[in-house]
């Protein structure tokens, strides 16, 4: 039994070395990406790895309290993700059409129920 919570261990160890070395590649890519979108999707995947990270060493510390800090710490990235995504990717999506204007009226009728045929002006 011992052998096996040593090798459980040695486990849960190395997955932690290893999300640690791909977290900091995902930082690498976050500096160096060449658009926005590649920024925010590698700082996405960095703030996942951190959360598992934390319930790695809820584990392996045996600590039930980290569990809560990781739930909190996935909700703020989340809503930071989102936020991100709105503020920098929406004025390069807002309006393709710089001539549109929501305020013009339109100088068309509808169309009725049972009538046929072009919409008049």
């Amino acid at each position: 039994m011992e052998t096996i919570d040593r090798a459980y261990q040695i486990m849960l160890w190395i997955s932690t070395i290893i999300l640690s070395l791909s977290a900091f590649s995902c930082l690498i890519r976050a500096i160096m990406g060449p658009r926005l979108t590649d920024r925010i999707v590698s700082i996405n995947v960095i703030c996942t790895k951190v959360v598992i990270l934390i319930a790695i060493l809820s584990c392996i510390f045996d600590k039930g309290g980290m569990l809560d800090i990781a739930i909190v710490y996935a909700m703020i990235s989340f809503l930071a993700i989102v936020v991100l995504s709105k503020c920098y990717l929406l004025p390069h999506n807002a309006n393709p059409n710089p001539d549109y204007n929501p305020e013009t009226p339109r100088d068309y009728k509808r169309e009725e129920p049972g009538q046929t045929g072009e919409v008049q002006k």
